[in-house]
């Protein structure tokens, strides 16, 4: 199972702004950023770890995007046949973000159930 591309399938599909695992060369000003930070799988559940990286025309903006992928994670565990739970482990304002742009880090735990 691929849980990143089920993590981008997701927020793809709630938030309305470009969600995906690379940085394009022209980055929109509003878009998520999904990688994968960790993993504490075991024998029946996957655990990765991701960082969602959120830009916004403002810090209200990017924070907004984060708090709106958050619930939209939260969400889809109540109805997913694989993932069953998100957890979130931090929120914050991206301090390494270049002069002029608006951006916040969530750092979510998520469980998937092994197929």
């Amino acid at each position: 199972m691929d849980t990143t591309a089920t993590i981008v399938g997701i927020l793809s599909d709630a938030l309305e702004v470009p969600v995906g695992t690379d940085i394009p060369m022209q980055r929109p000003s509003r878009a998520v950023m999904v990688a994968q930070d960790g993993d504490q799988s075991d024998m029946f559940l996957m655990r990765p770890i991701y960082t969602l990286t959120c830009w916004g025309a403002s810090d209200v903006d990017a924070r907004g995007i984060a708090i709106s992928a958050m619930h939209a994670l939260s969400e889809a565990a109540e109805t997913h046949p694989y993932l069953s739970a998100v957890l979130m482990e931090s929120l914050a304002r991206d301090e390494w973000g270049a002069s002029g742009q608006s951006r916040y880090a969530l750092s979510v735990q998520t469980i998937f159930n092994i197929e």
